[in-house]
């Protein structure tokens, strides 16, 4: 008889001597697995060498599982845990250091699995590695599921406080609590998974090629899983990402309940009944997790604002919420500030337009700049189609529709188009209005259409990089009519003059003539003149201007009755010489190389800064 046997006997002659040994005989039977899953040698010393076979039934299934379950989740948290962050630090900040992170994060997961996978095998016989390991995967996910789920809670006090961590660290921190115990869980569970699949008979190389083909697969498949991921509502992300843990946490404990069960029964004696009791407790108790999770997302999705899509309208003491939606762009309000007598639409940590309510005039003069394109010299006057690429309250296309001008309208976000609709008196009877990603429409349009195109896509702190590539421009080049004026905004510090010479140079590609201007500020906040250098320092609005014909801009008499005969008037005084631009190493941006977004950091630090001193941190916590 093997030694294996021999433990499995002794408790089945103590098992009917008492109801308390029959327990504790359930319980030991339940790690005893059958004689083909055991290999015993013995040794020169006489000692037990076990070799443990693959995974059982059960286990492997639980494995499978866990396999799934970390890859769907790893992909889907990729963009929800910068998603989250994004109405209190914009698109660009969440995301610097975010990937090392989640590295960082699963790695340590992965040592802790690999250390307990250690102590479990010198602390349990071969015997009970299989049960142990299913638990360990299920309690992964249970304690990810009890953090996810509690997640948006602990998130909205750490959030208060984001004007005081600033754009740097607070992200960081702010991620602390979100997204990296999810892929700490990720690291432990795939680990803990990989070593049960490397642990059978053989060469300790074959071994270490089995558990590095195990990751590597896990790795794939997370990053196919981000790739594939649909959008979703963050809030809802992270507590539908909760559930789905906890729902595998329950299979998982499932299945090692019936590994368990089925051990126990191989194991008795012929005609003695497994203890009832001492399986009807654990069994109830795995049901626990899955109900605490499930009692703390129905907590956020009723108690927590940022967990419902749309809300209603909020008003305080300086801000009056009209309007809050989550949409592709991240959350849309729009407010009224008592104090300015303002009306502000934003998106995410961005202002994206607003209006003075006594006048309906823009904030935000640079927009003015737009109507330029209809003053330079030689431009049609009768017949002209123009297009707006990005529409934020939609001062170009209602300045344009009232000059008579046909106007279609791109704009990527839904939510951003009702807002200028309902709240900012955007004429509904434009030409045409496409509510879709700007690069494949121009992509598709036919050429020779527009005399205009309106270019302004900046939100949250950036530009998206492949609007700003020589493919992009050549298509808007080929949709302009031979004579047409292209106008693109672009928000940033004109000191920065490397990141200005590649865009002239990517405009140059298309267009022969390219010009910029700023829309500075002329005193600080406190009412001081600002210099010229400190202009060109500060994060500002910019406009170029491209044509294939010379740009030579009607002179306008100044106008003090509305701001944007102010700006009209006054933009020739705010032009940003291209001639003093770097030509060494500067090279047109294209759809392959375009590094922009990683330029745009600074910008987005000082972008934040900037939010931060025109609009209280009160402000941007309501959304």
């Amino acid at each position: 008889m093997t030694q294996s046997h021999s433990h499995a006997t002794a408790p089945r002659k103590r098992a009917g001597k008492s109801s308390g040994n029959n327990e504790n005989g359930a319980r030991h039977e339940s790690e005893v697995r059958s004689e083909s899953d055991v290999k015993t040698e013995r040794t020169p010393n006489s000692s037990t060498r076990m070799a443990v076979a693959g995974p059982a039934g059960p286990v492997a299934m639980a494995i499978a599982i866990s396999f799934l379950t970390s890859s769907i989740l790893s992909g889907s948290m990729l963009h929800v845990g910068p998603q989250y962050l994004e109405p209190l630090y914009g698109n660009v900040l969440p995301q610097v250091g975010f990937l090392h992170g989640v590295a960082a994060s699963a790695i340590l997961g992965g040592i802790v699995g690999v250390s307990y996978w250690r102590h479990m095998l010198g602390a349990a016989g071969p015997a009970s590695v299989d049960t142990r390991t299913g638990r360990a995967l299920a309690a992964a996910f249970n304690t990810a599921a009890l953090l996810t789920s509690l997640a948006p809670i602990r998130a909205s006090f750490v959030l208060r406080y984001s004007g005081r961590m600033g754009p740097v660290w607070g992200p960081t921190l702010t991620h602390c609590v979100l997204a990296y115990p999810v892929f700490a869980a990720v690291g432990f569970v795939t680990a803990v998974a990989a070593a049960r699949m490397s642990h059978v008979q053989g060469a300790r190389l074959r071994q270490a090629a089995v558990f590095a083909a195990y990751v590597l697969a896990a790795a794939l498949a997370a990053w196919v899983a981000q790739l594939r991921a649909p959008w979703q509502h963050g809030c809802h992300g992270l507590l539908t990402a909760a559930a789905y843990m906890a729902l595998s946490g329950l299979l998982v404990e499932l299945l090692v309940g019936l590994h368990e069960r089925a051990g126990a029964l191989a194991a008795r004696a012929p005609g003695v009944r497994p203890a009832a009791a001492a399986a009807a407790r654990p069994a109830a108790l795995r049901f626990a997790p899955a109900v605490a999770t499930a009692v703390f997302v129905l907590t956020s999705l009723l108690g927590d604002a940022r967990c419902t899509t749309r809300g209603a309208v909020s008003a305080t003491a300086k801000y009056h919420v009209l309007m809050r939606e989550e949409s592709v762009t991240g959350w849309v309000t729009v407010a009224d500030e008592h104090a300015r007598g303002l009306r502000l639409l934003r998106s995410g940590h961005s202002i994206i337009g607003g209006h003075w309510n006594s006048t309906q005039e823009s904030i935000f003069g640079v927009f003015y700049y737009a109507d330029a394109v209809r003053l330079v010299r030689g431009a049609p006057q009768a017949g002209e189609r123009a297009l707006q690429i990005g529409l934020g309250i939609g001062v170009s296309a209602r300045s344009l529709h009232e000059q008579h001008v046909r106007v279609d309208v791109v704009e990527i976000d839904p939510a951003v188009h009702r807002a200028a609709v309902d709240f900012f008196g955007l004429p509904p009877a434009l030409n045409a209005v496409h509510l879709r990603d700007a690069r494949g429409f121009i992509d598709e349009a036919p050429a020779g259409t527009y005399d205009y195109v309106v270019h302004d896509v900046f939100t949250g702190g950036s530009v998206p990089a492949p609007l700003f590539s020589r493919e992009a421009v050549a298509q808007l080049r080929r949709i302009m009519r031979p004579a047409g004026v292209l106008a693109m905004n672009y928000v940033g510090v004109p000191s920065d003059a490397r990141v200005l010479a590649h865009v002239a140079a990517t405009l140059r590609t298309a267009f022969a003539h390219v010009r910029l201007f700023g829309e500075f500020a002329a005193a600080d906040d406190a009412g001081a003149p600002l210099s010229r250098k400190a202009q060109m320092d500060s994060v500002v609005n910019m406009m170029f201007f491209a044509s294939n014909r010379p740009i030579v801009f009607k002179k306008l008499a100044a106008d003090g009755r509305s701001i944007r005969g102010a700006m009209l008037a006054g933009m020739l005084h705010n032009e940003i010489s291209l001639r003093r631009l770097p030509t060494d190493g500067v090279q047109p941006l294209t759809d392959r190389w375009n590094p922009l977004t990683q330029w745009q950091v600074g910008t987005a630090v000082e972008h934040w800064h900037t939010m931060r001193r025109l609009f209280p941190e009160e402000y941007w916590l309501a959304y």
